[in-house]
């Protein structure tokens, strides 16, 4: 019987690290110092290979699983691949009903850009416009999907909207996969701008 309860509570553990919320930071654990990780080009030992990450490579992004959990997206460099989750572990302090902070996100055509800093303060980068540093309040976590979030502020006479959700996402032009999307409302004299995108975690 307590052979059976440790086995069950030793499930229970596994399956809730599993179901932590993406996209999050991992570290490279359980490889020899002298071998590296292999990043395949799918959920799976018969994938070729497309890139290496040392032993003591650290954060890591995860942005999804495969359906048996058993192998991770990550990003490396510009293109994205899969490890196998039992060389990965998480890293502490990442909150699953919160924004994580800082984000880098990115829209396309035209083309943006949106730093979001740990502090209450945020930068959009529009083309062929200065950068905005937009005063912003604390994140808003949605009370009935906390894989939802929304962050309100404002610079001079223009009002921000910035609404983030936990899901997967792409900027169609790099092979980059993203775990986070954002859409963007800009609220000025001459109307309502609104922008999509996709965000990495940043560092």
């Amino acid at each position: 019987m307590k052979r059976l309860v440790s086995a069950c509570l030793l499930l229970l553990c596994a399956t809730f690290a599993q179901a932590q919320s993406l996209p999050a930071f991992y570290d490279v654990s359980g490889v020899a110092a002298d071998d590296v990780l292999n990043v395949r080009a799918g959920p799976g030992v018969g994938n070729s290979i497309i890139a290496k990450l040392n032993a003591d490579a650290s954060f890591i992004e995860v942005v999804a699983f495969d359906e048996t959990r058993e192998w991770a997206r990550v990003n490396v460099d510009e293109a994205s691949g899969w490890v196998a989750v039992r060389f990965l572990d998480r890293r502490l302090d990442q909150p699953d009903n919160q924004l994580p902070r800082p984000l880098i996100c990115t829209g396309t055509e035209p083309f943006w850009s949106l730093a979001i800093d740990r502090t209450a303060t945020a930068t959009l980068d529009r083309m062929d416009d200065e950068p905005i540093t937009v005063a912003t309040l604390e994140p808003v976590t949605s009370q009935n999907r906390t894989d939802h979030y929304a962050i309100f502020g404002q610079a001079q006479t223009q009002v921000f909207t910035f609404m983030f959700q936990r899901d997967a996402c792409t900027d169609g032009m790099s092979d980059r996969a993203y775990g986070m999307s954002v859409d963007l409302f800009v609220t000025e004299e001459s109307g309502v701008t609104f922008l999509t995108g996709c965000c990495n975690l940043a560092r």
